[in-house]
């Protein structure tokens, strides 16, 4: 039986197999026993030394082991197995029944498979390589596609197996794939779902899907037939859950897009609406109709009257986000939205870069503030009633406050601060700024009789430790405050200080003339006091020379004169410095070192100085000073002389100078310790012409006359603060230009 079989197979010229139902050999023809590296011939049974195994001389080398092969014959497949020979050869065996025997038939398949580097080569791609006949027939395939299988379906990696045998394939698409490369002959790809595996994370086993890109393409021979069918395979199970989740999370960011509380506006790179939000399209109150022209920002003439495009292109060419506010009346443009009002919006428009054909984009978050615009106009409008009231208020010449049934403040006007001594804060008692008002005053009497008769009460009250007559008006409001008129009539009853007041606010109000008028009255006591005097004394002494008839009375007489024309003189001489200061207003102004000039009037006071043994302290804050160098260098001087010449000898003369900036102008002062001055009887005499106030024979009383004229010619002014036996304080306030 034996020989008969193998005899066929010989007649046949096929290489081949003979083995018992374990898969020991039997018999192995030439043919075979070349491809194998076998003796040629019998083989004894099991269990002898000379015996030979199919697992040994195959399954070994292919990984096809006996019990799989006969499976596979058994359940009705085409059980084959394709091996790799010494003889650089692809060999495949198929299984078939010989009787109580197996038969194994060896086909070149060298002409239809790769070589043994292109085999190894393949073998180590990092994707799954798998080759089909093109019935369907499982060839051969490489460890990365045997591990594939092995998670989702370890059948198809069997010898023999039909992929077009399993329905599964053809749910997932993967026959339909190779039955296209049969029918066109050119290579597909598609992704497919594959199957589940089970992967194992931190204890907790998951069940996850199997993604693959497949593409199967045909080996065609010279005659165009194709002989194989070539699958690969790679993983992109990570790369399409990571899409799922990006397109999850775009579902959900085109949800909150679609649901946000503003209106959210998408252009293209051309400047396209690409899409808008509910908000939005709530807010322009327009449905779009198929086959309208799309609106586009860059050219629409609404758009680009508002500058609408030119924020646009800021962002797209700038590549920032810009915020601003923007005032549009949507009447004068109703293509696009049935608005047709005027509104303020809230523009916030950033660039994003499309995730798929990453074109720039811009969106726009729009939020409508039309209301709170006109909330703020309103509050704004209010505010400024208010603070106009209250200017009024204060402009008044009459206390007014704004208060609760209690006594509670909530406006003041200055006035009102004035009368009460202080400033007084919103949320303050009226009650215990001014204790006066209290219980038992006539005041709180009338204003509680005010309250409860909801009437106006006007009444007036003496308060006698402020020496001040009040007048009030108290008058209850409907919304429950009440309101207080407060006007001082102390004046009214007292008319000299009411007049003394008047001129003082004309003379305030009039400066300028005050100024000249001063001047006058200045001469006109100049001329009255010091030359008609003398002129008087004069005339009377030349009369009395006249009339004597006696020598030396006539020498007496003309000594007399001579001593009268020298006073007369002298004083014409400081009234002509004087004019020509104030007539030279413009004389040319310089930049002056205090330090340098004080240095320079030091040494032409040297003498002085030393004698006297004044000391001279400074602390020049401002340094400079732009004035005539010869006004300052006498200003100085007669700070010194009038220093030296009122000292005090209980104690060393001290004169110190100060300067520094405020309010724009440059402050100079001289403090000294000397004899000091009685303010209220000779303060308004200080600066007077001649004016002396001490028993000195040096002085003149021309130095700080001199002084103020120099000062206030060059539009600055001087005061001074004086205590008797202290000293005296000169403040001069230099006008910059």
């Amino acid at each position: 039986m034996m020989n008969a079989i193998m005899g066929n197979a010989l007649a046949k010229v096929i290489p081949a197999l003979l083995l018992d139902l374990h898969g020991n050999l039997l018999y192995v023809n030439q043919g075979a026993a070349g491809w194998l590296q076998v003796p040629e011939g019998e083989f004894h049974p099991a269990g002898d030394l000379n015996s030979l195994h199919f697992n040994e001389v195959i399954g070994k080398g292919t990984g096809v082991y006996w019990p799989m092969l006969c499976h596979l014959h058994t359940m009705g497949r085409n059980a084959f197995v394709d091996m790799y020979c010494h003889t650089r050869q692809w060999v495949q065996w198929q299984l078939s029944a010989a009787g109580e025997y197996f038969l194994l038939t060896g086909t070149d398949l060298s002409g239809r498979r790769p070589l043994a580097d292109s085999h190894a080569l393949l073998s180590s791609l990092p994707c799954g390589l798998q080759q089909f006949t093109p019935e369907g027939i499982h060839c051969c395939i490489n460890d990365v596609q045997r591990e594939i299988w092995e998670e989702i379906d370890p059948a198809m990696s069997r010898p023999g197996y039909n992929l077009f045998d399993e329905p599964v394939f053809r749910e997932t698409g993967l026959c339909e794939l190779f039955e296209e490369v049969l029918r066109t002959k050119a290579s597909a790809r598609k992704e497919i779902l594959l199957g589940y595996r089970e992967k194992e994370s931190k204890g907790v086993i998951r069940i996850l899907p199997a993604f693959y890109e497949a593409t199967v393409f045909a080996v065609i021979d010279e005659q165009g037939l194709i002989t194989t069918l070539q699958l690969v395979m790679k993983d992109i199970t990570e790369k399409q859950l990571s899409f799922r989740r990006l397109e999850k999370s775009a579902r959900l960011l085109d949800l909150i897009i679609e649901h946000l509380p503003i209106g959210y506006i998408q252009f293209d790179h051309f400047g396209f609406v690409r899409r808008i939000n509910h908000t939005q399209r709530e807010f322009f109150q327009y449905e779009y109709e198929e086959g309208e022209a799309p609106f586009n920002i860059m050219s629409d003439p609404f758009a680009r009257l508002y500058g609408l495009d030119r924020l646009f292109k800021n962002v797209m060419v700038g590549n920032k986000v810009i915020r601003v506010e923007k005032q549009l009346d949507f009447s004068k443009d109703s293509r696009w939205t049935a608005q047709c009002r005027e509104v303020w919006l809230d523009l916030t428009l950033f660039p994003l870069k499309d995730p798929v054909d990453k074109q720039q984009i811009v969106a726009v978050l729009v939020n409508d503030i039309t209301d709170r615009k006109l909330e703020q106009q309103m509050r704004n409008l209010l505010q400024r009633n208010t603070e106009q009231l209250h200017l009024f208020f204060d402009a008044v010449d009459m206390g007014y406050a704004t208060m609760e049934k209690d006594g509670t403040l909530s406006f003041a006007n200055r006035k009102a601060e004035e009368m009460a001594g202080r400033r007084i804060f919103e949320g303050e008692n009226i009650f215990e700024i001014l204790p006066e008002l209290g219980y038992a005053t006539p005041f709180k009497t009338r204003f509680s009789a005010a309250l409860a008769g909801a009437a106006s009460a006007s009444f007036s009250s003496y308060f006698p430790r402020r020496y001040k007559w009040y007048e009030f008006l108290i008058t209850p409001l409907r919304d429950g405050t009440v309101s207080v008129f407060i006007r001082d009539i102390t004046d009214s009853r007292n008319m000299q200080k009411d007049l003394f007041r008047a001129n003082k606010q004309l003379s305030k109000l009039n400066k300028s003339l005050v100024n000249q008028n001063q001047q006058l009255e200045d001469f006109a006591h100049i001329t009255s006091h010091n030359l008609r005097a003398p002129i008087a004394n004069l005339s009377a002494l030349m009369q009395m020379h006249n009339d004597s008839s006696l020598p030396h009375e006539k020498e007496q007489y003309l000594s007399l004169l001579q001593e009268v024309i020298f006073k007369i003189d002298e004083t014409l001489n400081d009234l002509v410095d004087v004019v020509q200061i104030r007539k030279n207003v413009d004389m040319e102004r310089e930049p002056l070192i205090f330090s340098e000039r004080l240095q320079y009037v030091k040494e032409v006071l040297f003498a002085d100085i030393e004698k006297s043994g004044i000391q001279l302290t400074t602390n020049f804050d401002a340094p400079m000073l732009e004035f005539p160098r010869l006004y300052l260098d006498s200003i100085l001087q007669n700070l010194i002389t009038n220093a030296i010449r009122y000292r005090t000898q209980e104690r060393r003369p001290r004169l110190h100078f100060t300067s520094w900036q405020e309010n724009g102008h440059t402050i100079l002062t001289a403090e000294d310790n000397g004899l000091g001055i009685d303010m209220e009887r000779f303060g308004h005499k200080l600066f007077g012409f001649r004016k002396t106030f001490h028993k000195n024979k040096d002085a003149k009383g021309i130095g700080l006359f001199i002084t103020k004229t120099q000062v206030e010619a060059m539009g600055g002014s001087i005061r001074a603060e004086s205590t008797p036996g202290q000293g005296t304080k000169f403040i001069i306030t230099f006008k910059t230009e």
